[in-house]
């Protein structure tokens, strides 16, 4: 029988969800005052995740793990050196005269359409009237500048990332060290097998969905880059590379983009039409890739319900920034991989995952419920589902697919 949300005992239910929403708000409240610590701490974990798939390969070739990791975070950090480096020229100008960029903007949108200068004359004779008037005098304090915030922010940047690239060096160097000691600690064989399973589960999942979308995302920015290119836009490569990265955050990534294409459309060109052409050409990329191209890489097994991953994307922006938002989606896959071995969690893996089959109960009691013309239980949008992803019930031919036993 299935596990239920609302499974616990009527006199225990409340004492048990009391316990529970007081660790939640308590592991909230850690996570966000020891952010600088636990930020570079879950990324260099889930980066040693990721690539333990390339260090096994390795490890094939006869490359020992220490050797491997150094080649991996070599190459790693190589990578993203050069793709800074290919930014920071035009990042460094777009910061230095954001002032003078966001005036051109307002002012080639009052040129353009005329709705703001109405309000531009009103204030110029709001503010003569003050002038005229006499008033006391103003005490203005002055916002510090992006080059003094840089200075001071700089330093403690460099740390969390020096921090979370040694952490991950060691955590790959350490091989499987970790499955090693889990298998140790369990109390019998049963729950060795249970704990191994959901481990190794979390670290299939997270490496193909970020070795997959890594190569897809590198195929979006080398498009978005040649069509900025063909559009005659500034500085292509710096729109490459910015949908390379940004596309990594669900849905908030491809919409930075747009506003920043048209953005820099409106500044670049002188008719409305040609303005709205860049960020036409982004949106129109980034939606190709997002309703057809990641569906059929990824496959039916890795898709998570959208509603769950905007809500991630924005409860860890909220929490921890910008870099919450990178790391929203990756804690939610492994969430999504623990959730589907544990029994007890099965009301969450069943929220965060994609459309399903309803079982014939369900179904009845939601038809006979609900108005007619629902789509809840619909079989038609699950078969259409497949028919568009283009990979119907298939399954990955590993053999650690295979079912296990669920940690109860």
């Amino acid at each position: 029988m299935k596990q239920g949300f609302l499974s616990a005992r009527p006199q225990t239910a409340v004492t048990h969800w009391a316990i529970i929403g007081l660790f939640v708000m308590m592991a909230v409240g850690a996570l966000s005052f020891a952010q600088s610590f636990f930020i570079p701490v879950v990324f260099a974990m889930l980066l040693a995740l990721i690539l333990s798939p390339i260090r096994r390969f390795l490890g094939q070739l006869g490359i020992g793990p220490g050797v491997a990791a150094a080649i991996i975070m070599t190459v790693f950090c190589a990578i993203s050196v050069t793709l800074l480096f290919l930014i920071s020229s035009s990042l460094s100008t777009i910061v230095s005269d954001e002032p003078q960029l966001m005036n051109k903007v307002q002012e080639r949108m009052n040129e353009l359409t005329g709705v703001l200068e109405p309000m531009r004359q009103a204030g110029e004779q709001l503010e003569q009237m003050q002038n005229s008037s006499e008033a006391p005098e103003r005490v203005v304090v002055r916002e510090e500048g992006i080059f003094s915030l840089w200075a001071e922010t700089t330093p403690y940047i460099a740390g969390q990332v020096g921090l979370a690239i040694v952490l991950a060096t060691f955590l790959i160097a350490s091989g499987d060290m970790f499955y090693e000691k889990l298998v140790q600690v369990m109390p019998d064989q049963e729950a060795k097998r249970k704990a191994l399973t959901i481990a190794r589960d979390m670290e299939r999942q997270l490496s193909t969905y970020f070795l997959t979308i890594t190569a897809i995302n590198g195929v979006l920015g080398i498009c978005v880059g040649l069509v900025m290119w063909a559009l005659g836009m500034p500085d292509p490569v710096f729109f490459g590379v910015a949908a390379f990265a940004l596309n990594y955050i669900p849905y908030i990534g491809s919409i930075i983009g747009i506003f920043f294409a048209f953005m820099m459309g409106v500044v670049t060109y002188d008719n409305i039409w040609l303005s709205l052409a860049p960020p036409f050409a982004y949106w129109l990329i980034n939606s190709a890739e997002g309703q057809f191209i990641t569906p059929v890489a990824v496959g039916k097994r890795l898709r998570l319900n959208a509603v769950a991953v905007f809500l991630s994307v924005a409860f860890w922006a909220w929490l921890w920034s910008f870099v919450g938002m990178f790391l929203s989606t990756p804690m939610l896959i492994a969430l999504k991989a623990f959730s589907d071995r544990n029994t007890k969690l099965s009301w969450l893996s069943t929220f965060l995952g994609r459309r399903s089959d309803c079982e014939e109960g369900d179904s009845a009691i939601v038809h006979d419920v609900m108005e007619p013309g629902t789509d809840a239980c619909d079989a038609g949008l699950e078969e259409a589902d497949e028919t568009a992803s283009g990979h119907g019930d298939e399954e990955p031919a590993d053999p650690s697919d295979r079912p296990a036993p669920a940690l109860s």
